[in-house]
């Protein structure tokens, strides 16, 4: 399973991923999820989205 945690910072431009802050769990217009939050290192807004079964995870269920 996917790490919410960890998504791609285009100003950083990490490929194996930076860590997010202040995540938090977002629908899209098309109804998918995805989490959305900050880098930790240059503080640039960060988005990944998410597969049902990280999106379940993520959210408890």
């Amino acid at each position: 399973m996917a790490d919410v945690t960890r998504g791609y910072c285009v100003k950083c431009r990490d490929k194996a991923g930076r860590e997010m802050k202040d995540v938090e769990i977002v629908t899209m217009k098309n109804g998918r999820k995805a989490a959305k939050g900050t880098c930790v290192k240059c503080g640039t807004g960060m988005y990944r989205i998410l597969s049902k079964e990280a999106a379940a995870a993520a959210e408890g269920k």
